[in-house]
């Protein structure tokens, strides 16, 4: 289930199994999330999504008989490490999860991604001084991704939006997953942002592997059709964008195309786009994501931020 970075959607199509990976029920322990597991699946299912995992706090919910034809729960924990630097933990096996209050934050990363569980830090930008410091993401170490859109945070303090620090760590030469979550705790939660997933079906072991190899996009609004890379040319074909962005490391903006398909290629002597995702914006608020291109499968030459933003602004 490794990340194929250089095309993560290879062999990919039919992004139709779509949900959240950050979802809180009513629960003694956790004590934020307001509507039971089965009506809450009732709800997303009649909205058309078809998964969803339960991370309460600090607390692994039992889902025995949650899950139900046409809709899947996955078995998750939400980890705070002293009120801050919130984590996700998501399994297709619960007995794979491990949470334990007296280690430290990267002792948990290492032990859940040892175990093959997805890791995903939480709503880097949520409340004003914001939940993950840049620096913060870059000393934590193996964890799959961050969230890069927290529906919930449209809310509360701060900006749902964290793609900016995506950039950062991507061109700082990590190479980490975004993720569309919609951190739902009430009602009013409930809405489309989620991960479109391309596997066989949605039982969990498929929805699982989709998700932990990145064959899947952040979906708030545009949906996308089929994505891929033929050589050194990334496609994207949408049913509804109205501009396409293709955008590189530090966030620069490579090349923009309006319209509901696109095409971005490599130049190998290029420093400017040793990787590329495509954001897809439509109506009003509407905007989808993809996960990273990557030039090469090898590794480059790690550049600090500040010195390869000075580069980039150079040429």
């Amino acid at each position: 289930m490794a990340v194929n970075w250089t095309n993560p959607y290879e062999n990919a199509c039919d992004f139709k199994f779509k949900g959240s990976l950050h979802t809180h029920t009513p629960n003694p322990a956790s004590r934020c999330g307001s509507v039971p597991i089965g009506e809450l699946a009732g709800i997303y299912k009649r909205m058309g999504l078809s998964f969803m995992a339960v991370t309460n706090h600090n607390y692994l919910t039992d889902l025995a008989g949650e899950s139900s034809p046409g809709f899947c729960v996955l078995p998750g924990i939400e980890i705070d490490i002293a009120t801050k630097r919130h984590f996700g933990v998501v399994h297709a096996d619960a007995s794979k999860i491990h949470y334990d209050p007296k280690a430290s934050q990267q002792e948990l990363i290492d032990r859940n991604v040892s175990a093959g569980a997805l890791v995903t830090l939480h709503h880097p930008d949520w409340q004003l001084r914001e939940h993950y410091t840049i620096d913060e993401l870059l000393s934590l170490n193996g964890y799959d991704g961050i969230e890069i859109y927290n529906s919930i945070v449209e809310r509360l303090d701060g900006s749902p939006l964290s793609t900016a620090k995506w950039d950062r760590l991507l061109a700082s030469g990590r190479r980490v997953l975004g993720f569309a979550n919609q951190d739902f705790h009430e009602l009013c939660d409930a809405s489309f942002c989620c991960n479109a997933a391309a596997c066989a079906d949605n039982s969990a072991s498929s929805i699982f592997a989709a998700l932990k190899a990145g064959r899947f996009y952040c979906h708030n609004g545009v949906s996308i059709l089929k994505l891929g890379r033929n050589g050194d040319v990334v496609r994207v074909a949408t049913a509804n964008a109205k501009l396409i962005r293709f955008v590189g490391p530090g966030g620069v903006v490579l090349k923009k195309v309006k319209g509901v398909s696109a095409e971005f290629e490599f130049l190998p002597d290029s420093p400017a786009n040793f990787y590329v995702r495509v954001e897809c914006l439509g109506e009003g608020e509407e905007i989808s994501f993809s996960q990273p291109f990557f030039r090469c499968a090898a590794a480059e030459p790690v550049e600090s931020v500040n010195s390869l933003t000075l580069r980039l602004a150079s040429l």
